[in-house]
């Protein structure tokens, strides 16, 4: 199974919630399909390797979460945060995504090609 296949089945079995035999063969031919529309192609290890950056992630996304609860964060920032590979579509999704995926940060809109806005916040204003 190709990286964009496992991708989009393992985004349809966490959406359904179903694991009955059927729509998991639903799920694999929907995903077998959608594989063969994607531009871009990735490898499954580029797959292994966002997973991995996802569990790492999860532990640095309830640390914060627990920060934002005990001691509140009351500034806001937009900074512009630069993109390290612009030119490959993968290595930009990865990037938004695990930006996105942290509770003290927000991709908001890209301002050129190699750079997004990026909504932070902290717990005081820095000078």
């Amino acid at each position: 199974m190709s990286g964009p296949a496992a991708l989009a089945f393992g985004i349809w079995m966490l959406l359904t919630a179903d694991f009955s035999l059927s729509n998991a063969l639903l799920g694999l031919i929907g995903s077998l399909l959608a594989a063969r529309f994607f531009r871009y192609r990735f490898t499954v290890r580029q797959l292994l390797y966002l997973m991995l950056s996802f569990v790492v992630r999860t532990f640095q996304a309830v640390g914060e979460a627990v920060l934002l609860i005990l001691l509140p964060h009351r500034c806001e920032q937009f900074r512009a945060c630069r993109l390290h590979h612009a030119r490959n579509p993968w290595a930009v999704f990865t990037q938004v995504l695990i930006l996105t995926f942290t509770p003290k940060t927000l991709v908001t809109r890209p301002l050129d090609r190699n750079t997004v806005e990026v909504h932070e916040l902290k717990r005081r204003k820095e000078p």
